[in-house]
């Protein structure tokens, strides 16, 4: 066996969002999003391609915040190699910020103001 491919149950069976966010520690449900955003948009091979790479640096020592003060996360050297390696486009798809729905403005409430001038 190959020590720098991930380890997994079956190597013919498509990557899932579980093995994924097992792999790279990830429990929280915002990530996990990412993770099953990335395995959609990518596919499983890209998306394996990518945990390979993450779990060689980590290997290789990891790698570290661009401020210096301590090493990423396995998840974070993923979500990283997704900013860095993957097309602008997929990427913003994948780690979009999340949005609260805000309630609707009613239609009219500038209108009263507007009209009385």
């Amino acid at each position: 066996m190959n020590t720098t491919e991930t380890t997994r149950p079956s190597e013919h069976a498509p990557l899932t969002t579980d093995e994924l966010a097992a792999q790279l520690g990830e429990t929280e449900p915002i990530p996990r999003k990412h993770l099953k955003r990335a395995l959609r948009i990518l596919g499983p091979e890209r998306t394996q391609a990518l945990l390979d790479q993450t779990m060689e640096t980590e290997r290789n020592g990891g790698l570290m915040l661009s401020d210096g003060s301590r090493r990423r996360t396995p998840g974070g050297v993923f979500f990283h190699l997704i900013r860095t390696t993957v097309g602008t486009k997929e990427s913003y798809k994948i780690l979009r910020p999340q949005t609260k729905p805000t309630p609707a403005q009613p239609q009219d409430a500038g209108a009263d103001r507007s009209s009385s001038k």
